[in-house]
C-alpha cells in the first residue's frame, strides 16, 4: 500500500507538471505519445519493460491522460484541486486530494488505520505533526539547463533541455528534453492547472518557475527516475499535438462507475 501511494503522488505530480502547457482561450490542447519503461526492481519485486501509448488532453483549469493498454485515465481538475484516477476495467474511480493539508490528514489517516470520515477529522490535527509531515514531503526542486544543442527531430526543430527534479520523499528524476517552438499551440495561460493543483506542495513553486524556461513543446524527452531504491528508465515521444475541442465529457467520471478509497494496481 506505501508503495502504490508513494507511486500516485510522483506519478501525478509529473502529470500536474506536463499539464503547465494547458490554454484557457480558444480549443483544447491534444497530444499523444509513446512512452518505453525499461525493466526495474522495487521491494523485490521485478518489474517488466513496457511500451505504451498516452493520450492527453489539457483544457482550462483541468487535464486528462489516457493509458490505452492499461484501460486506465486519469483526471486532474484546478477548481477542486483533485486528481481523479479510473480504472475502466472495472467501472470504478478513487479521488486523490491535491490540497497539501488534505493529503497530510489523508497520510496520517491511514498510518494510524482509520476510515475515511476519522482520517477527515484528523485534519485538525497539531501544528507539530503537520510540520513533521510537511518536512518529510518538503525538497520538491528543479533545474532545467539549456544546452544550446539543436537539431530536428521528424519535422520539428528542436532545442535540448537537461532537466534535474527532486520529488522529495517520491524520488529524483533527471532527463534530457529536446523542444521545439515549431508547433503553433497557445501557451498564453501556461501553468494554471499546474500552479492551481499543486501550488501548496513545498517546492512547487521552484519546478514550475524551472519549467517555464523551456521553450515550446517537448517532443523527445529521455529519463531516469530513482525512488524507493529503484531506478527506471523511460523514453516519451510525441507523436501528435493538436489545438482541437475535446470530446463531450471528457474531463468528467463515466456514469455508473463506482467510486472505491483506491484504485488496485
Amino acid at each position: 500500500m506505501k508503495r502504490r501511494r508513494v507511486l500516485s503522488v510522483f506519478s501525478v505530480a509529473v502529470f500536474a507538471i506536463l499539464a503547465i502547457a494547458a490554454v484557457q482561450a480558444r480549443a483544447d490542447v491534444y497530444m499523444k505519445g509513446k512512452v518505453h519503461t525499461g525493466a526495474f526492481q522495487v521491494m523485490g519485486q521485478s518489474q517488466p519493460a513496457k511500451d505504451e501509448i498516452q493520450t492527453f488532453w489539457l483544457g482550462p483549469n483541468k487535464a486528462r491522460m489516457d493509458q490505452e493498454g492499461a484501460r486506465t485515465s486519469t483526471i486532474l481538475l484546478a477548481d477542486r484541486k483533485v486528481a481523479i484516477m479510473i480504472d475502466h476495467a472495472k467501472k470504478q474511480y478513487s479521488e486523490m486530494p491535491l490540497d497539501f493539508d488534505k493529503m497530510v490528514a489523508e497520510a496520517a489517516g491511514a498510518a494510524a488505520g482509520q476510515d475515511a470520515e476519522k482520517a477527515k477529522a484528523m485534519e485538525n490535527m497539531p501544528d507539530s505533526v503537520r510540520n513533521m509531515m510537511k518536512g518529510m514531503m518538503s525538497g520538491m526542486s528543479a533545474k532545467v539547463t539549456e544546452t544550446g544543442e539543436t537539431k530536428k527531430i521528424g519535422a520539428w526543430n528542436c532545442r535540448k533541455y537537461l532537466i534535474e527534479m527532486n520529488m522529495g520523499m517520491a524520488g529524483t528524476m533527471t532527463s534530457e528534453a529536446w523542444a521545439t517552438e515549431d508547433l503553433k499551440v497557445d501557451t498564453s495561460m501556461a501553468f494554471t492547472v499546474a500552479s492551481a493543483m499543486m501550488a501548496s506542495m513545498p517546492g512547487f513553486e521552484n519546478i514550475l518557475r524551472e519549467m517555464k524556461k523551456i521553450k515550446g513543446v517537448v517532443v523527445y524527452q529521455t529519463a531516469t527516475a530513482k525512488m524507493m531504491g529503484a531506478e527506471v528508465a523511460t523514453t516519451n515521444e510525441l507523436l501528435e499535438c493538436s489545438e482541437k475541442p475535446a470530446p463531450a465529457g471528457a474531463y468528467d467520471i463515466p456514469a455508473g462507475y463506482a467510486k472505491v478509497k483506491a484504485i488496485k494496481g
